[in-house]
């Protein structure tokens, strides 16, 4: 079963259960009204009546027990009345008026009207003080004309009520056909999003309803889609690419080396240098999944409490042991005794291969070897600088630094793959934080990071 079907039943229900209690409801007050206005009218024209009996009979000695008289010609031509004393003895009845039970006299005697209804005869009675005198006055008549103005609005009711309830599901067919048009219409739309243009987006929408943020929250789930596949198209396509050439410098060697008989030191120099290879092919993959994943919008969902001090003396260490020809020089300014103004949210590990790539990079090369970092606490930010004495880049390739597996023109002969700026911008980005770099050919390179620390 559609939407639009279970709209459209769930729509007549409610509306029609709604229509049936507006229908009981003016019927029953409309019933209410017709009887408490006969009521009036029976009391109002027994007391007339009564009034008239006895000021007619005054001189006669008044009303007596007993006394039974044809139907008074100013009556009215369908009522009757029967009026008794405080005994329950008749002191005037019409020839065609019926006694009342002794239980409707016991009632009446209480000083309360009581009302009754039979086979359409409708009699109230009721206690009734006139010139010194109670008297109990019980008036019955046929309300034809309140009785006939009822059974019209049943009639009038049961024929509109059958009316709308053949109405009201075309109508709500009507309008759950409306009300479901937007999103047909983005069923439509998503209907043509495939893997192959994931860059189209959703019509979006001028309100700010539910459909309207259903537009605006796909199109951001397609956003996030586009980038994960541009992510996975990407390190497809630099891993094919960068493997490529490391891959076939290590099976050349091997088929070389096994053209014909070498001796021991011909090997060992071939091994070395597919062992260097595959070195280089282990910190180019780890490159390239570190890439991935810094362009991964869960990269930052745990964030924790980062001291970029500590991590800079972990590299510093790690490297003197690693690699002790490497000078690392960390300098604060000003020094500062509050660790809050070195702390930053973030992840760890990904600012570590950050500062990492930098130091590696002012290493590799400088031709001393030597890198200096400041670091510069301030209230809300944090600033890191990363200079070196190196061989510098050129004005036309700072424009490149920061893409993939772009290398200067004066890096020749020396290791790498061109990644590691890149990656170092797109951490620093994922943190919310600042990259520039300022370099001058053979005399330097000062990269410049700024982070929001709790200070």
């Amino acid at each position: 079963m559609t939407i639009r079907t279970r709209f459209t039943l769930l729509f007549a229900l409610i509306v029609g259960v709604i229509v049936l209690i507006f229908s009981f409801a003016i019927y029953y007050l409309s019933e209410d009204y017709r009887r408490h206005d006969f009521e009036l009218r029976l009391r109002d024209g027994a007391i007339a009546r009564l009034k008239l009996l006895i000021v007619s009979n005054m001189d006669a000695g008044g009303l007596r027990p007993g006394d039974v008289l044809e139907r008074d010609p100013r009556s009215p031509a369908n009522g009757t009345l029967v009026v008794l004393d405080t005994n329950g003895q008749v002191l005037y009845r019409d020839s065609t008026a019926a006694l009342p039970p002794p239980t409707d006299l016991d009632a009446i005697r209480s000083g309360e009207p009581h009302y009754r209804t039979t086979g359409g005869l409708e009699s109230l009675g009721f206690r009734y003080t006139y010139m010194g005198r109670t008297y109990l006055l019980v008036a019955s008549a046929h309300d034809e004309h309140g009785n006939g103005y009822i059974a019209h609005l049943k009639r009038i009711l049961s024929v509109r009520g059958l009316l709308m309830l053949l109405v009201i599901p075309l109508c709500g067919w009507l309008y759950a056909g409306r009300f479901l048009k937007p999103i047909n219409r983005i069923v439509q739309q998503v209907d043509r999003i495939t893997s192959s243009n994931l860059n189209l987006r959703l019509d979006a929408a001028v309100t700010s309803d539910e459909v309207g943020r259903l537009t605006t929250t796909f199109n951001h789930m397609l956003e996030r889609l586009e980038t994960s596949f541009r992510v996975q198209k990407r390190f497809v396509s630099n891993a094919s690419h960068e493997l490529r050439t490391p891959l076939t410098a290590v099976s050349g060697q091997i088929d070389v080396a096994l053209m014909k008989e070498r001796d021991r030191e011909e090997y060992e120099r071939i091994l070395r240098s597919i062992a260097s290879e595959i070195r280089n092919m282990r910190v180019l993959s780890d490159n390239l999944l570190e890439l991935a994943n810094s362009e991964a919008e869960t990269a930052l969902q745990d964030v924790e409490d980062v001291r970029i001090d500590e991590v800079l003396w972990s590299i510093r260490d790690e490297l003197a042991v690693k690699d002790p020809t490497c000078t690392v020089h960390i300098h604060f300014d000003p020094v500062i005794d509050n660790e809050r103004f070195v702390t930053c949210k973030g992840r760890g590990r990904l600012l570590r291969s950050a500062f990492h790539n930098l130091i590696d990079n002012a290493c590799k090369f400088s031709p001393d070897r030597t890198v200096d970092i400041r670091v510069i606490p301030e209230p809300g930010t944090i600033t890191i600088t990363f200079t070196d004495k190196g061989i510098g880049m050129s004005e036309k390739f700072i424009a490149h630094a920061f893409e993939p597996f772009s290398r200067g023109e004066n890096t020749h002969g020396i290791p790498g793959n061109g990644i590691g700026l890149s990656l170092v911008q797109r951490i620093i980005k994922l943190h919310s934080g600042k990259i520039s770099l300022r370099s001058t050919i053979n005399v330097g390179t000062t990269v410049r990071i700024v982070l929001s620390n709790q200070g």
